[in-house]
């Protein structure tokens, strides 16, 4: 075990020695090996999971098998039209279980798999340098480009992946409206970041960082009214709901159609596409340390783009629910509400942009336009 061990540790040792530059054999080497072990820790996770959960669901099916026997044996005694179901009541139990909790692990594997798939690969001028002027950033050739951020084109990735989701079952829906406040929070936590790391780290204008907090606290507004839309969800479709998570015997026979449902008992209890898209950019957006003020202000003007894309989603949401969904139209009103919220969150993140642009137009002239050139303008760096 110590060999095994020591050559492990030299391994990393000359993997770290000889793999200093990006791209490099050994630095890919190590990453293959980083992603290898999260795919074995992902699985062993996953499988760890599935074997509680068969513990638990064997449980279950023991502690409601009295019940069971008695019950099957009422039904035996009265002539019932299903004598065995009674019996079979703790094998339903422990199938319930032990779906709830294989499902919900699955999805978590899943996500997991998602979020190391999604890569927000970035240039560090710490490392990507160049070999004549010692940095990435070339003056001169430096743009201010909001909608390509990758702030912007997450939050568009996250929307376009619920814009092309056609559920076809209410769980799905349901799923999606659970979602909604959480995935707002995550967004508009990493709204707050970017604010509050200007505020304290940056040389940037207090009159963007003050835009931001208004797009950051109208976004909880927005999180607050889905809060409120899925509490009046549930209340209000309490039934509807309790068909499908406790169906009674043959409940199927009240199906307004003879197909029956698509949707997975649990599936309201699992991320909605919604919820899941907000929730990868945010953990993801954290890994992101621009090291130049054009960059963040890129980052800076896609927050209102990054906000307008889940403004349009949810938007779609309500235009989906009131056109198609069966919900009660308080509901469909809550939706619409939350939506109006989320607009105005993106409109004071647009307006922060702006400001960067009209309170800082002097330092982008004098990176896109530089004054007799790059390197004269070099000459007015200020000391690192």
């Amino acid at each position: 075990m110590q060999r095994l061990r020591g050559a492990a540790t030299r391994l990393r040792q000359r993997i770290a020695r000889t793999g200093q530059g990006n791209g490099t054999p050994a630095n890919q080497a190590g990453g293959r090996l980083y992603l290898l072990r999260r795919r074995l820790a992902r699985r062993i996770a996953h499988w760890a999971r599935c074997a509680g959960a068969g513990t638990l669901a064997a449980l279950g099916g023991l502690a409601t098998l009295p019940v069971g026997f008695l019950w099957g044996v009422l039904r035996l005694l009265t002539n019932h039209r299903d004598p065995l179901g009674g019996f079979a009541f703790p094998v339903r139990i422990a199938g319930r279980i032990w779906r709830f909790f294989f499902r919900r692990s699955r999805a978590r594997h899943d996500n997991d798999a998602q979020a190391d798939a999604l890569n927000l690969n970035v240039n560090d001028p710490r490392k990507d340098s160049d070999p004549v002027t010692g940095t990435s950033i070339a003056p001169g050739s430096t743009a201010l480009d909001g909608q390509n951020s990758k702030f912007a084109l997450s939050m568009k990735a996250a929307a376009d992946g619920y814009l092309g989701f056609k559920p076809t079952s209410m769980m799905h829906v349901a799923a999606e409206y659970a979602g909604l406040p959480n995935g707002i929070r995550a967004v508009a936590a990493t709204v707050q970041s970017t604010a509050v790391t200007g505020d304290q780290t940056l040389p940037l204008s207090k009159r963007v960082v003050h835009k931001l907090l208004e797009a950051y606290e109208e976004a909880l507004l927005a999180a607050k009214t889905a809060d409120d839309m899925v509490t009046q969800f549930q209340t209000l479709h309490r039934f509807d709901i309790q068909r499908i998570l406790n169906p009674r015997t043959n409940e199927w026979m009240w199906n307004v159609t003879p197909t029956g449902g698509e949707g997975a008992e649990t599936a309201m209890f699992q991320p909605g596409r919604i919820e899941a898209g907000c929730v990868l950019t945010a953990v993801l957006y954290r890994s992101y340390q621009p090291v130049h003020m054009m960059q963040r202000g890129s980052e800076i003007e896609g927050m209102g783009y990054g906000l307008k894309s889940l403004a349009d989603a949810v938007d779609a949401l309500w235009k989906r629910t009131n056109a198609f969904y069966p919900v009660d139209d308080r509901v469909t009103d809550d939706i619409g509400r939350v939506t109006t919220r989320l607009k105005t969150a993106a409109q004071h993140a647009e307006m922060a942009g702006k400001l960067f642009l009209e309170d800082h137009s002097r330092e982008i002239s004098h990176n896109t336009h530089p004054r007799k050139g790059p390197a004269a303008e070099g000459m007015w760096n200020a000391p690192r």
